[in-house]
């Protein structure tokens, strides 16, 4: 006998360790656009809050350049945030982490076909009704190398 999973909602409910993280990353969220608010425009698309502990901010940079001159924000950022915090925070850790972009082949597939085989994918199209497997038929053996 299988057991059928159960449904996010339910677990969430039942579970009060996913309730804090789900509270905290909103808390979280809501002092990082504090914080992106704070800065000068060019750490915008740069920097993220990581974490706040007790006295300290963490925040992620993704060059080791902007984390040099995000150290010397620091006396304005943990001013804003302390602002929006029950305890004030005094110091500003900076760690660089280098953006992680996952490769995506492209929206179009580079296929090349030979003539010989973009002649035999037209002559089967030919012989099939009107609907969208021709169309799809026919679009592939343009691909044909030239």
């Amino acid at each position: 006998m299988s057991q059928k999973p159960e449904r996010l909602e339910q677990v969430y409910k039942h579970n009060s360790h996913f309730k804090w993280l789900a509270a905290r990353a909103r808390e979280l969220d809501k002092l990082n656009i504090i914080l992106q608010k704070s800065l000068p425009l060019q750490f915008v698309n740069h920097c993220r809050l990581a974490n706040i502990t007790a006295d300290k901010v963490i925040v992620h940079t993704d060059k080791a350049a902007f984390a040099s001159l995000l150290r010397f924000q620091a006396p304005q950022v943990c001013k804003a945030l302390s602002e929006h915090l029950p305890e004030p925070v005094s110091r500003l850790e900076v760690k660089v982490r280098p953006l992680t972009t996952i490769n995506r082949p492209d929206q179009e597939n580079h296929i090349h076909l030979s003539t010989k085989t973009a002649a035999l994918i037209k002559s089967t199209a030919a012989e099939i009704e009107d609907g969208p497997l021709r169309a799809a038929l026919n679009k592939l053996a343009k691909r044909q190398k030239d």
